[in-house]
């Protein structure tokens, strides 16, 4: 490390753990669904400003801007990105009642709040407490006064969580996995490397799977089914709810056969790949008395890097080829997965620092948790070396939770690291 411990604990000693913990609950106090992020920005960047640090409003959309805070350095050093986003993955609305049953609806309590040793409320989790943990650590290095040789960028981003323009569903409410920092990285706010806050229990990855999104349509006869014989109307030829069960079947045997064939071993261990049929729409609820004429699913492909999207579009097309039904298929999201190139510098500052801070090596993050697609993903897409470390807590229906603890060592974790890297000298 380019630090000394003398240094260290200087910034360490900026670090206050009430501060921190009540930073998370403002943060998860301020609602903000996907596409609705303008008032938790406007609160971070406010922050940023009050707190010495540069606020940089970037507007990807009207009402939808990015937050981030930048500490200059002196312009001889390499710089670092941190990166989380501002998006929640329910909207604590009844709209969260098509995604999960059981909840107590607008009315349930998810507010933030300190509750014994966590922060609790909508949205700690994933990833409020990643946020207050690097404008924390952020804070702390202003505070302490080191001069660093380069820049620390600080970035709370909209539209991460995994929503998709589809059909009628096309307001910013639906433009996630990636929109914030695409923008991000595309209007400026490039560095050296990166670290992506998003939650890993601070176990370390750099290798995220890409993602396709596909949705399948057949048709049947929009007709009256009274008064016919099944014999002369075969519910396999009208009916386009009974066709896609064949294509579900035909989809769920190809999906189980992807999963074996494309396991992938990155340098941090495997990742899984996945086919999930997440949606499905046919008939009409008010006229169950007629054949429905449509019937459409919508597959969520999660694949790893040595996969292409027209991969997973030509093995589907195959599949259902072969099945003699009439159908259309529309893929209308494609991410690409990558494994982070030339990180290895970062990694070593993690693993340095983990074991300064804590005494034991940093663990890789395992493959159930590893095998996601993450903002990490536009970082190594666009040639920045970015690794994923954060914290984690828990959900329990949309209600999460965090230790105050885990938010602790993530803001210490980070602040070591940017003293590390922007202590270093650029070379070229």
């Amino acid at each position: 490390m380019t630090f000394d411990a003398e240094a260290a604990q200087k910034v360490l000693a900026q670090i206050d753990r009430d501060e921190l913990a009540q930073l998370g609950c403002d943060l998860t106090n301020i609602p903000s669904p996907t596409g609705q992020e303008l008032a938790i920005a406007e609160f971070i960047l406010r922050w940023f400003d009050a707190n010495g640090l540069k606020a940089v409003r970037q507007d990807i959309a009207e009402n939808r801007p990015n937050a981030v805070g930048v500490l200059k350095g002196d312009g001889t050093g390499l710089s670092l990105g941190f990166n989380g986003h501002m998006d929640t993955s329910f909207t604590g609305t009844d709209a969260d009642l098509r995604m999960i049953a059981g909840i107590g609806g607008a009315d349930e309590d998810l507010t933030g709040r300190i509750v014994g040793d966590t922060v609790q409320g909508l949205g700690i989790s994933n990833m409020k407490g990643g946020v207050a943990a690097f404008m924390m650590a952020g804070k702390a290095l202003k505070k302490c006064g080191i001069q660093l040789k380069g820049d620390v960028v600080l970035a709370a981003v909209v539209g991460e969580i995994s929503r998709s323009p589809i059909g009628p569903w096309q307001s910013q409410e639906y433009r996630g996995e990636g929109v914030g920092t695409r923008h991000l990285l595309t209007h400026g706010m490039h560095t050296d490397y990166a670290v992506c806050c998003d939650g890993s229990d601070l176990n370390i990855v750099w290798t995220q799977t890409g993602v396709v999104q596909a949705k399948i349509s057949t048709y049947g006869k929009a007709r009256a089914a009274w008064g016919t014989k099944r014999s002369e109307t075969p519910m396999a030829e009208f009916n386009a709810i009974i066709k896609m069960t064949k294509i579900i079947e035909a989809v769920e045997k190809w999906g189980a056969e992807f999963e074996q064939k494309y396991v992938y071993e990155s340098p941090s261990g495997p990742l899984w790949p996945k086919v999930n049929i997440g949606g499905i729409e046919g008939g009409a609820p008010y006229r169950p008395n007629y054949f429905p004429g449509v019937c459409c699913i919508y597959v969520d492909v999660r694949m790893p890097p040595q996969v292409r999207p027209v991969t997973i579009q030509n093995e589907l097309e195959r599949v259902l080829n072969g099945l003699g039904i009439e159908y259309d298929l529309d893929v209308y999201k494609s991410l690409l997965g990558h494994e982070g190139k030339q990180v290895e510098p970062l990694v070593r500052s993690a693993e340095e620092v983990h074991q300064y801070l804590f005494g034991e090596k940093i663990k890789p993050e395992p493959p159930d948790r590893a095998s996601i697609w993450t903002d990490t993903n536009v970082y190594n897409e666009l040639g920045i070396p970015c690794i994923k470390i954060g914290p984690r807590g828990k959900r329990v229906a949309r209600l999460e939770e965090i230790k105050i603890d885990v938010m602790l060592k993530a803001s210490k974790i980070y602040a070591l690291m940017a003293l590390d890297i922007c202590s270093r000298e650029r070379t070229v």
